[in-house]
């Protein structure tokens, strides 16, 4: 999760007394510390994804590698018009960081993420014979048996159930995966219910309402985009995604559906 980083600087002064006598003190001179070097999730944060992946997996930590994972996914899901080179990079990145720490849940949300923008792209044909949504599925289980309470879990999972609808159908998704409406807006419940004002949140069950039936949920798309937009967004990617929401949320308003699902798709990176 996002970490408060403390920076702090030393100052080495130097004072010179040429002789015992009593002469004036010469000139305090300080000498310039060197920057501090910003971390992989500073770097994150302040948008240079491609600087934060090398800084992290410079690190040849778990931690920098989850930053480093981070930093690809962003890159990738901001691209426009999509990127299938930047969904390689994301998932090999994302695997090295779920190999670092099987135990941690974050880089398990972004392989569903990674894998998500892939099946996007590729179509259902290929995406069922790579075993995508089964891939995915089973990361995010894992990832809740791990943290049931993660509201970032919780709503990526609430998305899955959607997006297989979105790709196979009602009928094929419940009957090949389990995937069912109900069950995807549960997951965004709870989610809701630990972290309401989360940005990304209620930006992202926005996106997946409305990319299956933007009628049936009209009233729930707006709160969640009105809610994002109102979120306190303190990195790059939080300002973007919230300038997205926006857009969506004034042609929402407007009645104009057609363009409503032009932006819609542009921003989920669905080939149009």
């Amino acid at each position: 999760m996002k970490k408060t980083i403390l920076l702090g600087c030393t100052f080495a002064i130097a004072a010179a007394w040429p002789t015992l006598a009593q002469t004036p003190a010469a000139p305090v001179t300080p000498v310039t510390a060197q920057q501090v070097a910003p971390t992989p999730f500073e770097l994150w944060r302040e948008g240079k994804y491609d600087q934060a992946i090398a800084a992290g997996e410079a690190a040849k930590t778990p931690e920098g590698l989850s930053v480093a994972a981070r930093a690809a996914v962003s890159d990738m899901s901001l691209r426009i018009p999509p990127c299938l080179d930047c969904e390689t990079r994301a998932e090999t990145i994302v695997r090295k960081a779920m190999a670092a720490d099987p135990k941690a849940v974050l880089p398990k949300i972004y392989l569903a993420a990674v894998l998500g923008y892939e099946g996007r792209m590729i179509g259902l044909m290929q995406a069922q014979s790579r075993g995508l949504a089964d891939q995915s599925k089973k990361a995010l289980q894992d990832g809740l048996a791990i943290d049931p309470k993660d509201p970032l879990l919780l709503a990526t999972m609430g998305g899955w159930h959607f997006e297989i609808i979105r790709i196979a159908g009602s009928f094929i998704a419940r009957l090949t995966y389990g995937a069912t409406q109900d069950e995807g807006v549960k997951y965004f419940d709870e989610a809701m219910k630990i972290a309401p004002d989360e940005l990304l949140i209620n930006y992202q069950s926005a996106l997946a309402l409305a990319s299956v039936d933007p009628d049936k949920y009209h009233d729930r798309i707006k709160a969640a985009l009105t809610r994002a937009v109102a979120a306190k967004a303190d990195s790059v990617y939080y300002s973007v995604s919230q300038k997205r929401a926006a857009d969506l949320l004034k042609l929402l308003n407007s009645g104009d559906s057609n363009a409503f699902n032009t932006q819609l798709k542009k921003y989920m990176g669905i080939p149009t």
